[in-house]
């Protein structure tokens, strides 16, 4: 397997992570101005709903594969028959439990959608779940171009489909058809991609029940831990829902979108960091490589936050409307927020780089906890506000308790290894001013010459 260049797969995957987000922007903008603070509630919840339960069906197997092809040499035909099997077996589940109890299932969960979107959001679930096994399999396997190509495209093509198709679709049901369209592009990226690995990786290898035990043990460390997590990020949505209303939720989720924003592109970070970081044994090296990142990370959220607190208000008004500038206000309180599940995302990620261990599950409890108790507290009083001031607080402490059982476990180690070193900042704007030639010369290729 070739050797891991952090760099050039920072590089690859945070330009696709850009374009990604400048496509779900754009798409995000459109639904929200043409579908409206309450439909878009609607719109979002299908996705929340995804969002926590393909994680609790995957049982974190994804996040094992990295550290298993990386540090424990696997095969990597044995991890992709193993997803292919579950993928197969999970669609049979879904369509098998839809026939047999779908009108229990829609009366069970919501009145607000039709019967058939329940069986959508299943296979979407299921769908997405080995579309994300996939992925971490090209991570894991250093196939950083293929996996930034795929994290790009479905968001891409789905922008490009919903302009002119939503306008076909019937206005009752213009929720339902977008969730669908969706839906069916995953589907059929999922497809390309199987078709892609099959003809990499062959079909003669089996999965055998010590790798399938191997990557279940792992990945249930990483499930409760992530599972937490988006818990910690997610579960506040279907508490304002609950309390409040499917308009808050849209405009409380343009706030946290610009969060996600934010988020997103270090979580691409974090993705190709794991498999370097599993790939070594140096504490100090490892440490070294967690500081220059975060400094990175820091970088990029105070340029964010600057630009969004500047033109935030006008941006949000001119774009999406004033139904929607309660937006901009949440994003305010949640500023301590962006740094806490940004930075915090990354050091959790240090962590399970040394073998999943349990502080990752243990960490999220006690934000999520008090998370919970500051919703209901607040959220009946002063609604998607208070649900914002809870997610500040939380993300932070939760990022404080991942750094103070490091340092405390690891006491030959110092905090002040976090800290930015001159060399850093130097080393910094250097790579900012390459940058700057590279893409000065690919704008101007007659002058670079």
């Amino acid at each position: 397997m070739a050797e891991i260049n952090l760099k050039k797969n920072i590089a690859l995957s945070s330009l696709s992570k850009v374009l990604t987000i400048l496509a779900a922007f754009v798409t995000n903008w459109f639904l929200a101005r043409f579908l409206g603070p309450e439909l878009r509630g609607k719109y979002v919840y299908l996705f929340t709903l995804n969002s926590i339960i393909w994680m609790f069906l995957d049982l974190g197997v994804h996040k094992s594969f990295p550290y298993l092809l990386q540090n424990q040499k696997v095969r990597l035909g044995g991890l992709y028959k193993l997803t292919l099997y579950t993928f197969l077996g999970g669609i049979a589940v879904i369509v098998a439990l839809y026939f047999a109890a779908g009108d229990y299932i829609g009366k069970l969960a919501n009145q607000d959608y039709p019967r058939w979107i329940w069986l959508a959001l299943g296979l979407y679930i299921i769908v997405y779940q080995c579309y994300m096994r996939f992925q971490f399999l090209q991570l894991g396997s250093n196939q950083v171009r293929d996996y930034a190509l795929m994290a790009f495209l479905p968001t891409f093509v789905f922008m490009v489909l919903i302009i002119p198709l939503f306008w076909l679709m019937p206005t009752v049901h213009r929720v339902e058809y977008s969730f669908l369209l969706n839906s069916l592009v995953l589907a059929v990226f999922l497809v390309f991609m199987l078709w892609k690995l099959q003809g990499t990786i062959g079909l003669k290898e089996h999965p055998d029940k010590s790798l399938v035990g191997q990557a279940y043990r792992l990945g249930i460390r990483a499930f409760i831990s992530e599972y937490l997590i988006t818990l910690l990020m997610r579960l506040d949505l279907i508490i304002l829902k609950a309390l409040g209303s499917y308009a808050q939720v849209g405009i409380y989720t343009l706030a946290v979108n610009f969060v996600d924003m934010i988020n997103m592109a270090c979580n691409t970070i974090g993705a190709v960091l794991l498999v370097k970081l599993t790939s070594l044994n140096d504490e100090v090296e490892a440490l070294g490589i967690m500081r220059r990142i975060l400094l990175l990370v820091a970088v990029i959220d105070a340029v964010a936050i600057l630009v969004m607190v500047v033109f935030g208000r006008w941006f949000i008004v001119m774009l999406y409307g004033v139904a929607y500038v309660n937006a901009y206000k949440a994003f305010l309180l949640l500023i301590p927020a962006v740094f806490g599940i940004t930075l915090g995302a990354l050091f959790n990620t240090f962590i399970w780089s040394k073998g999943f261990p349990v502080i990752s599950i243990i960490a999220p409890i006690g934000p999520l906890v008090l998370k919970l108790a500051l919703n209901f507290l607040l959220v009946p009083r002063y609604g998607l506000f208070g649900t914002s001031v809870a997610s500040s607080l939380c993300y932070v402490l939760w990022f404080a308790i991942l750094l103070a059982w490091y340092f405390i476990r690891h006491p030959h180690m110092s905090l002040r290894l976090l800290i930015p070193l001159r060399s850093d900042v130097v080393e910094f704007r250097e790579s900012l001013a390459k940058g700057a030639l590279w893409l000065k010369n690919r704008l101007r290729p007659g002058q670079a010459a």
